[in-house]
């Protein structure tokens, strides 16, 4: 057992080993500093999504389709943008992280938050809970997707990796989400691929405001100014 001990923690001496773990602390301080911002705006997306879930698409798809399609379903883009811009500034670590924090306070949220303010604040709209599942799912899969080939196609061409990345993302989401929610209970297949389709012409106008904020949100040193 010493031996296996020494091999875990050399005999640094015990100021040594309160330096590293100072410095680890620093550095996940650092590291939480950094996230701040990013988790904030994939929040405020996810709220904006839900906030107008309840609103009809009519002007963008026309009355009868816009009775299931919405604007929240269309605001999806803003997500994989927000985490897009993660994935420039810090890489694709930091954007693992945006996800996975936002999630896990989403989820905190919406557990611990919306039973108690719902007397004080009646909800609008509350999705079906697999309905909800299958949208977490998508996203969460997608989005890891979308920080793979997002981080691998970077390079002199500005609008490849955004534009790549938004389109591998917002098609699998529509490929996970619509059989998962609507498999067995309502025709799922003709909505997939109309929304499909709106979402890949959102990835191509959201080239614009990520062209906007490239002169903001400039990548850390070691990612070729890509």
């Amino acid at each position: 057992m010493d031996g296996t001990a020494d091999m875990l923690w050399p005999d640094w001496g015990d100021d040594t080993r309160r330096e590293i773990v100072s410095y680890w602390i620093a550095e996940g301080l650092y590291a939480g500093r950094r996230l701040l911002l990013p988790v904030i705006l994939l929040l405020v997306s996810f709220a904006a999504i839900y906030l107008y879930l309840d609103t009809p698409a009519a002007l963008v798809v026309g009355a009868a389709d816009a009775q299931w399609l919405s604007v929240g379903h269309l605001l999806l883009p803003l997500s994989f943008l927000c985490v897009h811009m993660t994935n420039r500034r810090y890489g694709p670590a930091f954007a693992f992280a945006q996800v996975v924090l936002a999630f896990a306070l989403a989820i905190a949220f919406v557990m611990f938050a919306v039973p108690a303010l719902a007397d004080v604040a009646p909800l609008r709209i509350v999705p079906e809970m697999r309905v909800a599942v299958a949208f977490g799912a998508a996203f969460f899969i997608a989005s890891f997707l979308s920080i793979v080939v997002f981080d691998g196609a970077r390079g002199p061409r500005w609008w490849v990796a955004p534009l790549i990345g938004m389109l591998s993302s917002v098609v699998l989401f529509c490929l996970i989400f619509y059989p998962a929610a609507y498999a067995g209970v309502a025709p799922w297949s003709h909505r997939m691929l109309q929304h499909m389709e709106l979402l890949a012409g959102a990835a191509v106008l959201m080239l614009l405001p990520y062209w906007t904020l490239r002169g903001i949100v400039r990548p850390l040193p070691g990612y070729g100014g890509y």
